[in-house]
């Protein structure tokens, strides 16, 4: 198997980890769903680490053609994946601990699932991953696109997924209920 299929077959299992541990991700942390959390953190977690490995695959093949763009574009997704990756570590291990333990300390930040951090300081954080995850995106795919190298169909899901990934954390509580068809995309 050549590093372009195993790259392709890397972005696909993101989409299929992804979906699959957002289906079995439960929207509140309990005492009694504590296993679905962690398992549906866990797929997550292996899903992102597919999509990295993916786009680090792309970069070492065509790393000529897609040129500065590409390592930009990727540099920028690595930075809003590995701030993901740190937001899901606190959300799948440490929330449910500290939700049971101090309640009042979750609300007080604003740290619950699928919310919006209280302090500037914490939400700048929380949203630079989000969009930096997009950009990096769509900037390696334009890189993508103008080396001609890869077919145009795929190229253009990945940034459709990669950017309704990105502004998801904005949109409004409802909206983010649509997480397995985001990821899906």
């Amino acid at each position: 198997m050549n590093i372009h299929k195993a790259a392709g077959l890397c972005l696909i299992g993101t989409g299929l980890f992804a979906v699959t541990g957002f289906l079995l991700h439960p929207h509140e942390s309990t005492s009694s769903n504590q296993i679905a959390w962690l398992i549906g953190h866990s797929l997550i977690f292996i899903a992102l680490v597919l999509n990295l490995l993916g786009l680090a695959w792309i970069l070492a093949a065509e790393s000529e053609q897609l040129g500065v763009g590409g390592w930009v574009g990727f540099a920028l997704s690595t930075l809003g994946l590995s701030m993901y990756i740190g937001k899901l570590y606190w959300s799948g291990l440490f929330y449910p601990l500290v939700l049971e333990a101090s309640p009042d300390l979750i609300s007080s930040v604003g740290l619950s699932p699928g919310s919006s951090p209280n302090a500037l300081t914490i939400k700048s954080a929380f949203f630079a991953g989000a969009i930096s995850f997009a950009v990096g995106h769509l900037i390696l795919g334009i890189t993508m696109l103008r080396s001609q190298r890869f077919q145009s169909k795929p190229v253009w899901w990945l940034m459709s997924g990669a950017f309704m990934v990105g502004i998801w954390p904005l949109m409004p509580d409802i909206v983010q209920m649509l997480s397995v068809g985001v990821s899906a995309v």
